[in-house]
């Protein structure tokens, strides 16, 4: 991938990143804790939904793309089998909506459960037209889809605070779906010759057993990596409350910096070490870019906890107890994002079925903490179990890559993980002891990793090795 197309993609993430970092504050302000959380249960619900219904299609599409003559097709026969499933399951869960809806949105508004059926669709769309995209390496697409929807929502969150009457859960919903649709229809705009092409290309049938025998080992461990990744929020809904789930949201929204980066490593990541396999790739390649990754995720961390006493300036009272809990929700998409080149071996090697056993052991385990910590610490139990599912997670995926395809060096990986999540564990469980102990204990870290990384520091343009 070229510098300017790399760059392409990271400016539009890092521009919705900062949108998203600044609707934070403003939604605390805006609206009620509860009403966060509730927003936050109809995003999770939509985003599990579209995943289970891609059938591990849209991976499927990354993984075969440079290996078909006919690209357009290929979409069409990965779009329309779940769009058609999605569609029966829409139609019939419409018939107990007044059942489910008090368990997902705590309410049994009819309008509720219809916003959240049409994102569902939305989503599922939003899924596919964003690979389709960054297949055909558009970043300019991909940056505006990123920020016009971002950019909508803080507009109406802020438009919410000056005009008491915009403070509706029903609006808030709304408007969050209305967000999602601008995004789908600005990638069919770029999309639509692409999306015409498709429309009139040959299904071609025979090629979708073998795409599913792909994609469908993908939608378990999607579901249970949604699980991995969403199952505290609904815990917390479920043994706390929502306005736990509102104060745990807005901690994770806040480590939203560190999503940033995992999604711009993930949006480039994929397309090129299946491009690396397909001309021969040389491990050392990797190994470098594993190791940088490593250094650049434990030192954001440690800054984060340095300097997460600022955030008590930009938040109401009720949201104080985040700059305890932000670190550990930085595990999640940091090391997430370190495992991105650790088990790359699997997905390399076509093992994809063994990536559900790895993440549905992780998720017990989270739902396991979460069961012990959520109803002693609340918010921060949530934290602190999902931070050591996810460090399960990276350990489980690193050690089957390097039985399946080659190996890592794997020593300072471990150390370091084990050094990062017990300060992030001991900082979000203990909300008493004075800020200053865990600026001083993240300080010592950060001055560890340059030492235990000095070589990664000694290399020149170590990332130039991800961009070629």
């Amino acid at each position: 991938m070229k510098l300017k197309t790399f760059l392409g993609y990271a400016s539009g993430s890092a521009v919705g990143a900062i949108l998203s970092f600044v609707t934070l504050p403003a939604l605390t302000w805006s609206f009620t804790q509860e009403d966060v959380g509730k927003l936050v249960m109809l995003q999770v619900v939509c985003s599990l939904i579209a995943i289970v219904f891609s059938l591990g299609l849209d991976q499927a599409y990354v993984r075969e793309y440079h290996e078909v003559e006919h690209k357009t097709a290929l979409a069409k026969v990965c779009l329309l089998p779940g769009l058609f499933l999605l569609t029966l399951f829409c139609l019939f869960v419409l018939i107990f909506q007044k059942s489910l809806s008090p368990f997902f949105l705590g309410s049994n508004n009819s309008s509720y459960f219809i916003l959240a059926v049409v994102g569902c669709f939305v989503l599922y769309f939003e899924r596919f037209f964003s690979v389709f995209i960054r297949m055909q390496e558009w970043a300019t697409a991909f940056s505006v889809t990123k920020v016009m929807p971002k950019l909508f929502f803080l507009a109406f969150v802020i438009a919410a605070y000056f005009y008491l009457q915009l403070q509706q859960l029903q609006l808030l919903l709304f408007v969050q779906v209305f967000c999602w649709l601008v995004a789908v229809v600005v990638m069919s705009a770029f999309l639509r010759h692409t999306l015409k092409s498709a429309l009139y290309a040959p299904a071609v049938t025979t090629r979708l057993g073998s795409l599913l025998h792909f994609g469908l080992p993908l939608v378990l461990n999607g579901i249970a990596f949604w699980g991995l990744t969403y199952v505290d929020r609904l815990m917390l809904a479920q043994y706390a409350s929502f306005a736990d789930v509102g104060l745990y949201a807005v901690a994770a929204g806040f480590a939203g910096v560190a999503m940033l980066f995992q999604q711009i490593f993930a949006t480039v990541w994929h397309p090129t070490i299946y491009r690396w396999v397909s001309e021969g790739v040389q491990i050392e390649r990797v190994t470098t870019i594993s190791a940088v990754l490593q250094l650049f995720s434990f030192l954001l961390i440690a800054m984060v906890g340095c300097l997460s006493w600022v955030l008590t300036y930009f938040l109401p009272q009720d949201y104080l107890a985040i700059e305890f809990i932000i670190v550990a929700c930085m595990v999640q998409p940091l090391f997430l994002m370190i495992s991105e080149v650790s088990g790359i071996g699997i997905s390399v090697s076509r093992a994809t079925k063994l990536l559900p056993v790895i993440t549905i052991v992780s998720l017990l385990v989270n739902v396991g903490f979460n069961l012990w910590l959520i109803p002693l610490y609340g918010a921060a139990g949530a934290a602190a179990a999902t931070a050591i599912s996810t460090a399960l997670y990276l350990l489980f995926k690193t050690e089957l890559s390097r039985r399946l395809w080659r190996s890592q060096p794997k020593a300072r990986l471990y150390f370091c993980m084990l050094l990062a999540l017990t300060g992030c564990i001991v900082q979000a469980l203990n909300n008493h002891v004075a800020t200053v102990y865990f600026v001083a204990m993240w300080a010592a870290f950060s001055a560890f990793l340059l030492y235990a990384y000095k070589d990664v520091l000694l290399k020149q343009k170590p990332l130039t090795f991800g961009l070629s």
